[in-house]
């Protein structure tokens, strides 16, 4: 299976035309019971705390991945860690990166998923915003693909309060449709999507909210 094999034939417009450009639900699903069942072992570990930071708690996550996908994953496609873009930042030394992505022989064809810690700090819902979801708007990460995902760690506080925030602030984003609930992915009920127009890249793009509760 490549990648390109999780999606249909109906136009979207802005994909390369060597790829067919919505995504089936069955291998949407599927990517994304891979990110819940691995969040599941991570959760059961007692490995994360509330000190650690986003690079050492995805470093774990990612880790759990690899684990679930090993077992069951398609093997024609490969998760990754860490992605560079290969463009500098502005002032900076370093290129953009993509968390974890699941990626197929095209390195920039790929099923990203951006991680952010999330408190009831305004700092960490502007992260989520601008360093996550505007990210993917700007076509920084997907841009060739017509999905991805956004994962929050959710480390202190309530996290249905904290869910409620991000949902209002992410709805508060141009072009953005209302960020809502989503069907359970294998009994994880903190999965929400959010439909944006992109001027760069693949559009409509859909991401995918997956809150994990750490607490």
């Amino acid at each position: 299976m490549k990648l390109s094999d999780l999606l249909t034939q109906e136009p979207i417009s802005g994909s390369p035309a060597v790829l067919s450009d919505e995504l089936r639900l069955d291998g949407v699903s599927h990517l994304l019971e891979i990110l819940c069942d691995a969040y599941g072992d991570l959760y059961n570990s007692g490995i994360v705390t509330s000190i650690m930071i986003e690079s050492e708690i995805t470093e774990e996550f990612y880790r759990c991945v690899q684990m679930v996908w090993f077992d069951r994953g398609p093997k024609t496609l490969t998760p990754h860690h860490e992605k560079s873009h290969g463009r500098r930042i502005e002032g900076r030394g370093k290129t953009p990166t993509i968390d974890v992505c699941f990626r197929d022989w095209d390195p920039n064809h790929y099923f990203g998923i951006e991680c952010k810690i999330l408190e009831d700090k305004k700092s960490r819902y502007d992260y989520y915003v601008d360093g996550g979801v505007c990210r993917y708007i700007r076509g920084d990460y997907g841009k060739k693909f017509p999905t991805g995902a956004m994962i929050g760690y959710v480390l202190t506080g309530d996290s249905s309060k904290i869910i409620n925030e991000v949902v209002n602030k992410v709805n508060k984003v141009p072009h953005c449709s209302n960020m809502n609930i989503s069907s359970p992915v294998n009994g994880f009920t903190k999965h929400y999507e959010s439909i944006h127009k992109r001027k760069i890249g693949v559009s409509p793009f859909n991401i995918h909210h997956l809150f994990f509760n750490f607490t």
